[in-house]
C-alpha cells in the first residue's frame, strides 16, 4: 500500500470510529424496543443487514474485538433469518450483551490493530452506563402507532445535509417529532464517512449544499453498491428553479427535486410519500418455465426480492396456475414443449381476467422476426438469457409499477359501480362522505353516518383457503351487503376485506339496525369456497356524521377503530362514542400496565375444577387469566384480551399464562400432588411457526410431562385456520400434551374439524348448557358428544350452573363438568374430586 492510500485508509478508519458509537447505540436500541414490543421479520432482516455492514468494516479497519462481537452478533440473527423465527427475550437479552460489550470495546478508542479477544462478556456492572442521562433501552418511548417514520418497528433514518440554517434547523425539528431519526451533516466528506457506516433510507440536501449534488450522488451510488441492496432515496432542494439545477439533481440520481419558496409542511409531504412503507401485497409473479434450474434460478431472485414467485414447469397447466395465483406479472419462456410462449401468451390474453396482465418474455432466442411474433402477440416485454439478477428484479419491478399507474389512470374513467358486486366505486363514495361532512350540521345530510363493515380473520382465510378463493368471498361477501341496501345507500369496497357505507337521514338507532341488518345478513348467508360451504363473520363499527370530522379519511379512520372494537364484542357491532380524555389516557396505561405484567409477573391466575361426573379421577383445574389495574380493581379479560391483540402482545401473554401454569404443575409435583391443567391460548399463538419449539423448551426447563397440559383454542379461532391448529398438534406429538376446543357447537366445519385435528377434549358451547333447553337442542348436544367418544374425545359440560342442565348433559353422555354448580373459580387448588359424584 503506498502512501497515499495508507493515508486515506487510516482517514477513513478514523472517521468510521467517530461513527461507530452512535451506529452502535442505534442497533442496541432496536433491539431493546423489539425486546419489549415484539420483533417482526422485516425489522429482523434490516437489522441483520446494518450489523453486517458495521461488522465488515470493522473487521477492515482492524478493529478485532468489536468486529468478533459484532460478528457474533450477525451470526445469531442470520440463523433466525435462515430459519424464518423470531428471538425470543433470553435470545434478545443476549445480543444486547454483545452490543453492550461492542460499547466496551470502544471506550477507549484503538489507535492501532488489536489483538484478538477471547471474551464476549462485557465488563462487571456495564449496566451502569444506562444510567443517568443514558436511556434504559427497555424504557424507550412507545413507537408512533401507524406513524410511517417508522416501518417493521424501525426508524426511518434521514441524513440532512446543511449548513445549519434557521429552515434547514425548524424541518429536523418536524421530522424528529414525527418520529423519523435525523442526523443532521454539515459536508459532503462528512456524509460520505457516514455512508461508509450506516445506509440511511433518505438522503435530504439543503439548499445551502445544492452545489455539492453530483458529490453526493456519486456517494450514495459507491454506498448502494458496497451495501445490502438497501435503496437510499436522494432529495434536494433547489435554491432556484433554472436548468442547471434540474440537471445536477437528474445526474446526481436524485428522487425528488423541489424548488422554492419552501413551505416545512410541503417538504414533509413529499417526504412521507417517498418513505412511506409498502402498504400492497407482495408481487406475483408466474414463472412458466420448462427446464427446471432456470425457474428455480428465476424463482430465487424474486423471492430474495420480497416478491411471491411459483414456477410452473408443464405448459399445458398455466391457465391452472393463472387461475391458483392471479399473478402480478407472467414471467415467459419461450421455447417448451407440448406449446411454446407465443400460443401460450396468445390463449392467456384470450381470458378476460388476464388480457392486461404483463407478460415478458424470457429467453435466450435472438432471432428479430421471432421476438417480434412474441410481442405481437401480447407480449409486453424481451429479456435475454443470461440475466443479471438485479436486471431481472428491476424488469419486473418496473413492468408492474407502469401497468398498475395505467390502471389507476383508467380506473378514474370506470362508471361509479363495480360489476362484480354492484357496489360504487371507492372514490365515488369517498366523494359523497366529504360532501356529507362538508353540508353543515344544519343539512339533513349531516343526520345519518358510516359504516365501516369488515370480514373477520381475513388474513388467516387468505392463508388457509388461497388469495383467489378469498377474493371470492369477499366479491360475494359485498353483494350481500349491495342487497341488503336496495340501493338506499351508498357503498363501497374500501379494501381487500372490508366495505364502506354511507347512509344519510338516518338517526342513531336507525343506523345501528342497518349495521345489524348487514351483520346478520353476512352471518346468516351460505358462502361457498373451494368447493365448501363457508360461514362469514364481520364486524361493523358504525360512526355518526353528527360528531364532525374534517374529511372522509378522518371519518372512516374512526369508523374502522370502532370496528375493531365490535370484533371482540358479542354482537359484533359498535355504535361510536367520542372517547373522553380519561378514557384514552386509561387505555394507554392499561396496555403499558400489561406490558409490565408480563415483565414482572403481575398477572394472576384463577382455577375453576373441572369433575368427572361419575365422581373421582385425576386433579384437573381450568386457568383463569386476571388482571388488577395500578389502583387494585380487576380488569375483566373482556377489556384486556381487545387491547392485548391492538398492542400485540396476545403472544406474550399466552407464554406468561404458561409458564406460570407450569411452574404451578412443577409445585404441586413436589407436594406429590398430581394434576392436569387446562390453559387457553389464542390462535396466533398456536399459528406462530416457533411456538412448538419454545413449548417443548420450557416444558423441559420445567421436566414437565406433556399429559399434565391441555390448551385450549375456541371453536370460532380454529376454524379460521385448521391447518395450523393441526400442525401444532402434530408437532407436539410425543410430548403428551393435549389439545381441547371450547365453545364447540355442531356444524359442518366442526365437524370436520373434529375429525382432522387431534384433539383430547371438548367443550360444549354453553347454549348446552342453559336450564331449559329444546329437545331438538338436547339432541344436538347428544350427537357431539357420541361423534367425538367415536374418535376418542371426551366432552366436558361448560358453564354448569343448575342441577337440571348438568343432568341433561348427563343423560347426553357428558364426560366432565364445569362451572359454578361444581365451584366457582378461586385461586385455591384445594378442591377434593375423590369426594364428588355427580
Amino acid at each position: 500500500m503506498n502512501t497515499t492510500a495508507s493515508s486515506q485508509h487510516e482517514e477513513y478508519r478514523q472517521a468510521f470510529l467517530r461513527h461507530l458509537p452512535k451506529r452502535v447505540e442505534s442497533i442496541e436500541q432496536r433491539i431493546g424496543r423489539y425486546r419489549r414490543d415484539g420483533w417482526e421479520a422485516e425489522g429482523l432482516r434490516m437489522l441483520t443487514d446494518d450489523v453486517q455492514r458495521l461488522a465488515g468494516a470493522s473487521g477492515r479497519y482492524d478493529l478485532i474485538e468489536p468486529s468478533q462481537h459484532l460478528l457474533t452478533l450477525e451470526q445469531m440473527l442470520g440463523e433466525h433469518m435462515s430459519q424464518r423465527t423470531l428471538p425470543n427475550a433470553q435470545q434478545s437479552d443476549r445480543m444486547l450483551t454483545l452490543t453492550a460489550a461492542v460499547t466496551a470495546a470502544l471506550t477507549v478508542k484503538p489507535t492501532g490493530p488489536q489483538k484478538v479477544a477471547h471474551s464476549e462478556v462485557p465488563p462487571a456492572a456495564y449496566w451502569r452506563r444506562w444510567t443517568g442521562d443514558a436511556p434504559d433501552p427497555n424504557a424507550m418511548p412507545e413507537p408512533i402507532a401507524e406513524n410511517i417514520a417508522r416501518q417493521g418497528g424501525i426508524a426511518r433514518r434521514i441524513y440532512l445535509l446543511s449548513d445549519g440554517n434557521l429552515f434547514a434547523n425548524e424541518l429536523a425539528q418536524h421530522l424528529d417529532t414525527e418520529g423519523f431519526e435525523v442526523e443532521p451533516v454539515e459536508t459532503a466528506a462528512d456524509l460520505s464517512e457516514l455512508l461508509m457506516s450506516l445506509s440511511p433510507h433518505l438522503v435530504l440536501v439543503d439548499a445551502s449544499r445544492m452545489p455539492d449534488i453530483l458529490a453526493v450522488g456519486t456517494a450514495r451510488r459507491e454506498a448502494q453498491q458496497r451495501g445490502s441492496g438497501q435503496r437510499i432515496q436522494l432529495v434536494a432542494l433547489a435554491a432556484a428553479d433554472n436548468l442547471q439545477s434540474r440537471l445536477d439533481a437528474r445526474r446526481a440520481g436524485s428522487d425528488a427535486l423541489l424548488f422554492p419558496p419552501f413551505t416545512i409542511p410541503d417538504v414533509m409531504r413529499q417526504l412521507q410519500t417517498l418513505l412511506a412503507p409498502a402498504t400492497e401485497e407482495k408481487l406475483r409473479v408466474l414463472i412458466v418455465e420448462d427446464d427446471r434450474a432456470q425457474g428455480l434460478f428465476a424463482q430465487s431472485v424474486l423471492t430474495n426480492a420480497g416478491m411471491q414467485a411459483v414456477v410452473e414447469q408443464e405448459p399445458l397447466h398455466v391457465l391452472e396456475a393463472l387461475e391458483a395465483l392471479h399473478p402480478d406479472l407472467v414471467l415467459m419462456d419461450l421455447h417448451m414443449p407440448h406449446a411454446n410462449g407465443v400460443e401460450l401468451t396468445a390463449l392467456i390474453r384470450e381470458h378476460a381476467t388476464f388480457k392486461n396482465t404483463p407478460i415478458v418474455f424470457l429467453s435466450g432466442e435472438n432471432d428479430p422476426d421471432t421476438r417480434f411474433d412474441a410481442i405481437n402477440a401480447g407480449g409486453d416485454d424481451f429479456l435475454s438469457k443470461p440475466i443479471r439478477p438485479k436486471h431481472l428484479i428491476t424488469a419486473v419491478q418496473n413492468r408492474v409499477r407502469r401497468t398498475r399507474t395505467l390502471q389507476q389512470q383508467q380506473a378514474a374513467d370506470l362508471p361509479p359501480r363495480d360489476e362484480a358486486t354492484g357496489l360504487h366505486r371507492r372514490a365515488f363514495v369517498l366523494d359523497r362522505v366529504n360532501e356529507a361532512l362538508g353540508s353543515g350540521s344544519d343539512s339533513p345530510a349531516a343526520e345519518g353516518g358510516a359504516l365501516f363493515v369488515e370480514i373477520d380473520n381475513a388474513a388467516t382465510l387468505r392463508e388457509r383457503l388461497g388469495l383467489a378463493a378469498l377474493e371470492h368471498l369477499v366479491v360475494n361477501a359485498g353483494r350481500v351487503v349491495h342487497d341488503e341496501l336496495m340501493d338506499q345507500h351508498v357503498a363501497a369496497r374500501i379494501n381487500d376485506n372490508a366495505f364502506l357505507v354511507l347512509a344519510l337521514g338516518l338517526d342513531d338507532t336507525a343506523l345501528l339496525a342497518l349495521a345489524r341488518r348487514i351483520h346478520d345478513a353476512i352471518g346468516g348467508h351460505a358462502f361457498e369456497a373451494v368447493g365448501k360451504p363457508m360461514r362469514l363473520r364481520a364486524s361493523i363499527g358504525a360512526c355518526p356524521l353528527r360528531f364532525g370530522f374534517g374529511d372522509a379519511s378522518a371519518l372512516l379512520n374512526t369508523a374502522e377503530r370502532d370496528c375493531r372494537e365490535a370484533r371482540a364484542s358479542e354482537s359484533g357491532v359498535r355504535l361510536h362514542e367520542p372517547p373522553k380524555a380519561s378514557e384514552i389516557d386509561a387505555e394507554t396505561a392499561l396496555v403499558e400496565h400489561m406490558r409490565q405484567a408480563i415483565e414482572n409477573d403481575g398477572f394472576g391466575l384463577i382455577y375453576q375444577p373441572i369433575v368427572a361426573v361419575q365422581g373421582g379421577g385425576s386433579a384437573q383445574y381450568q386457568t383463569l387469566l386476571r388482571l388488577r389495574d395500578a389502583t387494585g380493581k380487576q380488569v375483566p379479560a373482556a377489556r384486556i384480551l381487545p387491547l392485548a391483540e391492538r398492542a400485540h402482545l396476545m403472544t406474550d401473554i399466552d407464554r406468561w399464562v404458561l409458564t406460570r401454569a407450569m411452574s404451578v404443575l412443577g409445585q404441586q409435583r413436589e407436594q406429590s400432588h398430581a394434576m392436569r391443567l387446562f390453559v387457553p391460548q389464542s390462535m396466533t399463538t398456536f399459528a406462530a411457526r416457533e411456538q412448538p419449539g419454545w413449548l417443548k423448551g420450557e416444558m423441559a426447563a420445567h421436566d414437565l410431562a406433556g399429559d399434565s397440559l391441555v390448551l385450549e383454542c375456541r371453536l370460532e379461532d380454529a376454524l379460521l385456520n385448521p391447518p395450523a391448529l393441526a400442525a401444532f398438534a402434530h408437532a407436539m406429538r410425543g410430548e403428551g400434551v393435549r389439545l381441547c376446543i371450547g365453545q364447540f357447537e355442531r356444524s359442518a366445519a366442526a365437524d370436520r374439524l373434529l375429525d382432522q385435528v387431534p384433539l383430547g377434549y371438548i367443550k360444549l358451547a354453553p347454549k348446552y348448557a342453559a336450564g331449559d333447553i329444546a329437545p331438538e337442542l338436547r339432541e344436538e348436544a347428544k350427537a357431539v358428544i357420541e361423534h367425538a367418544h367415536g374418535l376418542g374425545v371426551q366432552a366436558i359440560g361448560h358453564r354448569v350452573e343448575d342441577p337440571h342442565a348438568a343432568a341433561t348433559l348427563w343423560t347426553a353422555g357428558i364426560d366432565y363438568i364445569q362451572g359454578n354448580l361444581v365451584q366457582s373459580a378461586s385461586g385455591g387448588l384445594d378442591f377434593d374430586f375423590n369426594a364428588t359424584l355427580m
